[in-house]
């Protein structure tokens, strides 16, 4: 008698595991009905999405907040370049302010990328500059 509810006991685990695993499949099974079937845009006029407002650039950022912030890509520090722009003179990626909001994207900045704020040293190679402002 114990062998055979042993036996039932395996067999009903093992049924609540294959419960158990096809639920999960459901769930990682793919997108759902109508989801990716046209493919990626950004809108209906496939508007860029890191397109800039000029008449938003700029606004209130707290000094503290510029100091801590750092070049998302090799996380050297930034210059604020007219209130609007957070720069890297490394590498000339600049990182708009949107209505006091510092847009830290790699993407953004290097599409807003200007050769002509990188420094470089004698030697050719960028040089480091810290954290300054200028208006």
């Amino acid at each position: 008698m114990r062998t055979v509810l042993k036996f039932i006991m395996r067999v009903g685990a093992l049924f609540a595991l294959g419960i158990a695993a096809s639920k999960l499949f459901d769930w990682f099974k793919g997108s759902p009905d109508g989801v990716g079937d046209q493919g990626f845009s950004f809108g209906d006029d496939n508007e860029d999405p890191y397109a800039i407002d000029e008449s938003a650039l700029g606004g209130a950022v707290s000094a503290e907040l510029i100091e801590r912030l750092v070049c998302p890509l090799d996380k050297g520090p930034l210059v604020l370049i007219d209130g609007k722009w957070l720069v890297n003179r490394r590498n000339g990626y600049r990182y708009p302010i949107e209505d006091g909001i510092p847009v830290m994207l790699v993407e953004v900045g290097e599409r807003y990328r200007d050769d002509s704020l990188i420094v470089t040293s004698a030697a050719g190679t960028a040089v480091s500059v810290g954290n300054g402002s200028s208006a």
